[in-house]
C-alpha cells in the first residue's frame, strides 16, 4: 500500500489518508458509541443534579429546571444519535470516514451549544462547567485532522466566552448563583479583568489541544512505521509460503519417481535382491512415504492459507451426516490397533455455512490424529452438542498420551512434535494441527483445546449454524396446520 511521505506541517497529521484506512475506521466507529455512552452518562448527571438541586438548594442560587432541560435535550439527541448510528454503522463493508467524522462534529456542535447553555445559567465563571468543553477537545484532537480540531478548539474558545460578553455588553442579564456576586469585579475593572479572563481561557484551551495533537501526532506516525513493518512482515511470509510451496512441488515429482524405484525394486522386477538390500530398501521406501507425506501436507497447508472465503462458494453443509461418514471410514483405520471411533449425536441440527470438501479435510485430519495418539484398544468419541444459541461444537475426544498444559498453544504450531508425540508416532509431520486450526478459521469457527498427560484429549470446534431453507419451510408447514 502506497503512503504519502510524513510532512512536517503543524497542521497536518495522518489521521485520514496517510494511514490503512479500515484501522482508522474501526477505531472511528467504536469511538462514536463511546461518545454515545459518555452522553447518556451525561444526561443522567443531570437529570440527577436537577432532583438533588429541587431537594436542597445548598445555598445557591440556580434554577434546577436548567439541569432538566438540559438533561432531556441530552437524551433526545442521543436517542437520534443512536438511531443513525445503528441505521448506518451497522452496514458490513468498508465504513465511510467522511460521513463519521461529520456526524461526530455535528454532535460536538450541539455539545457546546448545551453546555454554553449551561454555562450561562450557573454564572459561567463561577462554576466549573466551562471544563466540559476540555474533553471535546481532547477527543477531536485524537480523531480530526490537526487543522479541523483546530477549529473546533476555535468554537470551543467562543461558546465558552460568549455567555459572559453578552452579559457584560448587557444583551443578557447578568446571573450570579450566589449572593455576593463575584461578577462584578469584571464590571468593577472596567473589562480589564475579562479581556485576561477571555485570554487565559483561550491559553488553556489552545495549549491543551497542542499537547493532545502532538502527542498524538507522535503516536500516529508510530503507528503508521508499524503498519509498514506489518505490511512488510506480511509480504515477507506470503513470499516465504509461495516459495515453499514453489520447492515442495518441485520435490513432489523427484520423490514419486524415486519411491516407483524403490517399489520396483523391493517387489522384485529387477530380480531377487538379497535380504540384507531388501531391508534397506524397505527403509528407504519407509523414508520415501514419510516424506512425501510431509510435501503432500505442505503443499495443503499452503494452499489452505491463501484460500479466502469468497472464493469457496460456501453452501449449506450438514455435519451430523458429513460426521457420520468420516466416522465409518476412519473406523477401520483404528481396527488394527483395537481403537473404535464413535459418533454421538446430542443436537438436532448441526447445518453451517462451509466448504464441504475442506470441512472432510478438517475432521479427518482431527479424528486420525485422535487415533494415532490414543492408547491400543480404546474409543475415539466423536460429540455433536448444541452450543450457546445458534452454535453447534463438535468435540473429538481420545484415550491417549495427552498433551501438557504449557505446549497447548505450540502444538498449533507447524511442525512442532512434542518428545512423547514422536516416541509415540515417529511418522508424523507437525501440520495436521496447524492445518486444522487454518480451517477452522477459514469458516469462522474457533478451536479449543483440553488434555491430561496418559489421560487424553479433547477439542471442541465451535461454529454457527444455520436453518437449511428446506427445513425452515417444513416447520412453517407443520405451524401452520396447528
Amino acid at each position: 500500500m502506497n503512503r504519502p511521505e510524513r510532512t512536517h506541517s503543524p497542521f497536518h497529521w495522518g489521521a485520514s489518508i496517510s494511514y490503512r484506512t479500515n484501522l482508522r475506521s474501526k477505531e472511528l466507529h467504536d469511538r462514536i458509541w463511546w461518545f454515545l455512552r459518555m452522553r447518556w452518562a451525561a444526561a443522567s448527571c443531570c437529570l440527577f443534579i436537577w432532583g438533588l438541586l429541587s431537594l436542597h438548594s445548598f445555598g445557591i442560587q440556580v434554577n434546577p429546571k436548567f439541569f432538566l432541560w438540559v438533561g432531556l435535550a441530552l437524551v433526545f439527541l442521543n436517542l437520534i444519535y443512536t438511531f443513525f448510528a445503528k441505521h448506518f454503522l451497522a452496514i458490513e463493508g468498508e465504513l465511510d470516514t467522511s460521513w463519521i467524522r461529520s456526524f461526530l462534529r455535528v454532535q460536538i456542535a450541539w455539545d457546546f451549544v448545551l453546555v454554553s447553555y449551561l454555562s450561562y445559567h450557573t454564572g459561567s465563571i463561577e462554576t466549573p462547567v466551562l471544563m466540559l468543553f476540555m474533553p471535546h477537545i481532547i477527543l477531536s484532537g485524537l480523531f480530526f485532522s490537526r487543522i479541523k480540531s483546530l477549529i473546533v478548539v476555535i468554537f470551543a474558545w467562543v461558546f465558552a466566552l460568549v455567555p459572559l460578553w453578552l452579559e457584560a455588553y448587557g444583551v443578557l442579564p447578568y446571573v450570579s448563583i450566589f449572593e455576593n456576586s463575584h461578577k462584578d469585579c469584571f464590571r468593577d475593572s472596567g473589562m480589564l479583568l475579562a479581556y485576561i479572563f477571555v485570554i487565559g481561557v483561550g491559553l488553556v484551551f489552545f495549549t491543551l489541544w497542542y499537547v493532545i495533537t502532538e502527542i498524538t501526532s507522535s503516536l500516529k506516525h508510530r503507528e503508521h512505521d508499524l503498519e509498514k513493518a506489518y505490511d512488510l512482515l506480511q509480504q515477507l511470509d506470503t513470499e516465504k509460503t509461495q516459495a515453499t510451496l514453489r520447492a515442495t512441488h518441485e520435490l513432489k515429482a523427484p520423490f514419486a519417481a524415486i519411491k516407483s524405484y524403490v517399489y520396483t525394486l523391493r517387489d522384485g522386477y529387477c530380480g531377487e535382491l538379497p535380504e540384507k538390500a531388501k531391508a534397506v530398501v524397505n527403509r528407504i521406501g519407509e523414508r520415501c512415504d514419510r516424506l512425501m507425506n510431509k510435501i503432500t501436507d505442505i503443499i495443503h497447508l499452503s494452499n489452505i492459507k491463501t484460500l479466502v472465503v469468497s472464493d469457496l462458494h460456501f453452501s449449506p453443509v450438514d455435519l451430523i451426516e458429513l460426521l457420520g461418514k468420516e466416522v465409518e471410514e476412519l473406523d477401520l483405520v483404528g481396527h488394527e490397533r483395537g481403537i473404535s471411533v464413535q459418533l454421538l449425536v446430542e443436537s438436532q441440527s448441526a447445518v453451517i455455512l462451509g466448504s464441504k470438501p475442506q470441512l472432510k479435510t478438517l475432521f479427518s485430519n482431527l479424528i486420525r490424529n485422535a487415533i494415532t495418539y490414543s492408547f491400543d484398544d480404546k474409543t475415539v468419541l466423536v460429540r455433536i452438542q448444541k452450543g450457546s444459541r445458534n452454535q453447534v461444537c463438535i468435540c473429538v475426544e481420545d484415550r491417549g498420551i495427552g498433551i501438557p498444559e504449557e505446549l497447548f498453544e505450540r502444538v498449533f504450531e507447524e511442525h512442532f512434535r512434542s518428545n512423547e508425540a514422536v516416541a509415540h508416532n515417529p511418522n508424523g509431520t507437525g501440520l495436521g494441527l496447524p492445518m486444522v486450526q487454518e480451517l477452522v478459521k477459514l469458516h469462522g469457527g474457533t478451536i479449543h483445546l483440553t488434555s491430561v498427560v496418559n489421560e487424553g484429549t479433547t477439542f471442541e470446534i465451535t461454529f454457527n449454524t444455520i436453518v437449511p431453507e428446506s427445513k425452515e419451510g417444513s416447520q412453517n408447514d407443520q405451524d401452520s396446520n396447528y
